[in-house]
């Protein structure tokens, strides 16, 4: 099979026009860029590829340069090792890559789930003077007590990273309704194109490694306990319906670690951004205008 990631990428992959491969130290990158102006980052969530954006991104074209990363170990992105997953690790990664591209620091920075944990985790370790905007989509800033997390994560990790887990779990992915299952469970409801893409994915051992791997190395109590320090201004959107992260645990955290947050609630499930896209594209929008205004 080709080391080249648009090579693996199905010809009817959505905005597979966008697609570009590149090469960056042992990451094989698969992003997808367009139009022009302000850049924005989407930042798709564990398990997720560029196709989570892809009803949004044709919205945002004519308004921003739209980059909308595979992120390591995940879709059609290849050279991530289990210890190149930490958020921090992710977020080195992202700068180098824009850097490749040939792009400026994100202007806004849009990450759904664990994406929203990663975008945070950006502004959380820029070094520029004025931090640069995040919205999330229902971040995933739940997580076991510390205590749990540090008896059990040096079991827990190299099993959830393992080749013979992935393998398996693909496996049961392409022959069973595992990936509906899945889905469903978040709450929301999504086309059959949608799922199938999620089919793709998660028949590929490879990707599933990079989203347990992502799930493993996710250091979360440690993201919310640094909430106070973040200067960036945070935008979020909790979804009433979301299974996965539930709205009232989700808005206790914010509410305690990010008091300065605007939280807006809408309706629908964890997948918010793939079934809400209009939604999703004009609180992009809205939010990029009103930082452009303040910086000009």
């Amino acid at each position: 099979m080709s080391s080249d990631p648009i090579a693996r990428v199905p010809l009817d992959w959505p905005e597979r026009h966008l697609s570009r491969s590149i090469l960056v130290g042992k990451l094989q990158w698969h992003v997808q860029v367009g139009g022009s102006g302000p850049v924005v980052l989407l930042l798709h969530g564990t398990g997720g590829s560029s196709h989570c954006w892809a009803r949004v991104v044709p919205e945002v074209l004519g308004h921003a340069t739209v980059v909308v990363p595979d992120l390591p170990g995940h879709g059609f992105t290849r050279g991530a090792a289990p210890v190149d997953l930490s958020l921090p690790g992710i977020a080195a990664a992202l700068k180098a890559l824009l850097q490749s591209l040939q792009l400026p620091a994100p202007d806004l920075l849009v990450g759904h789930s664990a994406g929203a944990a990663l975008a945070i985790r950006w502004a959380l370790d820029s070094v520029q003077s004025s931090a640069v905007p995040v919205i999330g989509f229902n971040p995933a800033l739940i997580a076991p007590p510390r205590s749990y997390l540090e008896m059990l994560a040096p079991l827990v990790h190299p099993i959830a990273t393992s080749s013979w887990t992935a393998r398996m779990v693909a496996r049961v992915a392409r022959n069973t309704p595992l990936v509906d299952r899945l889905v469903a469970s978040t709450g929301s409801r999504l086309d059959a194109a949608q799922l199938h893409c999620y089919r793709v994915l998660f028949a590929n051992p490879d990707h599933v490694r990079g989203a347990l791997g992502l799930m493993a190395a996710a250091d979360l109590p440690n993201l919310v306990e640094r909430g106070a320090e973040l200067g960036a201004a945070l935008s979020l959107v909790l979804a009433r319906g979301d299974r996965w992260l539930p709205e009232p645990r989700l808005l206790s955290v914010i509410k305690r670690s990010f008091p300065s947050a605007a939280v807006r609630h809408w309706e629908g499930g964890h997948l918010i951004p793939e079934t809400a896209q209009s939604s999703t594209a004009r609180f992009i929008l809205e939010v990029l205008s009103g930082q452009r205004a303040t910086t000009h």
